[in-house]
């Protein structure tokens, strides 16, 4: 059973990398020892804030030169919260808070995707609004990639790496076309990637 100062970080956790939480640009500190570049599809990402809003959870978001928040085209997120807690019971919450997104948001859309050998487990999910101006449409898939690992320090902890894409206006539906074919793809490279040592 949780705990609930665990619940409470896993919740914090999974709430902080909802869709679209991108923040404004600020000093930001390398708070999990993280080298960059990242790469991603072939761009690579920088540190571009991070938040340590309490002692067990650490959130870092990087970006391709060039973009910037909040209107960002494609995003990188680390996050990583100091717990005991398994890889299901992490990725149970996320998918509850899709869930209830789904009532009030008929674009929302999500598959799980698992590796039995690493214990981790993947959700790929579409998210999007529909605004009066179209220019202001949104569309964003995002890639959750949940690991459980130990710190170089021996500190146990659930890691979430992400991937974010988004499109706006008129690029929408090249973009839901292309997708159709193109899924597999940033799916497999999520799940093959090297993930970074975490180093508190």
């Amino acid at each position: 059973m949780l705990t609930n100062s665990v619940l409470t970080s896993l919740v914090t956790l999974l709430m902080l990398s909802a869709p679209g939480y991108g923040q404004p640009p600020k000093p930001a500190v390398n708070f999990l020892g993280i080298q960059t570049p990242i790469f991603v599809q072939k761009n690579g990402y920088r540190l571009s804030w991070s938040a340590h809003p309490d002692a067990s959870l650490y959130k870092q978001e990087y970006l391709v030169a060039g973009d910037n928040f909040p209107k960002y085209k494609s995003m990188v997120t680390i996050d990583f919260v100091l717990t005991e807690s398994t890889v299901d019971q992490a990725v149970d919450t996320k998918l509850r808070e899709l869930e209830g997104l789904k009532r009030t948001n008929p674009i929302v859309q999500h598959t799980i995707v698992g590796n039995a050998a690493t214990c981790e487990k993947i959700i790929d999910c579409l998210i999007g609004n529909n605004a009066a101006d179209e220019q202001n449409n949104l569309v964003e898939r995002d890639v959750f990639r949940f690991k459980a690992i130990k710190t170089k320090s021996g500190k146990r902890g659930i890691l979430l790496f992400m991937v974010s894409n988004r499109k706006y206006g008129s690029e929408i539906t090249t973009f839901l076309t292309k997708l159709k074919t193109d899924k597999p793809l940033l799916i497999n490279e999520v799940a093959n990637l090297t993930l970074p040592a975490i180093q508190l």
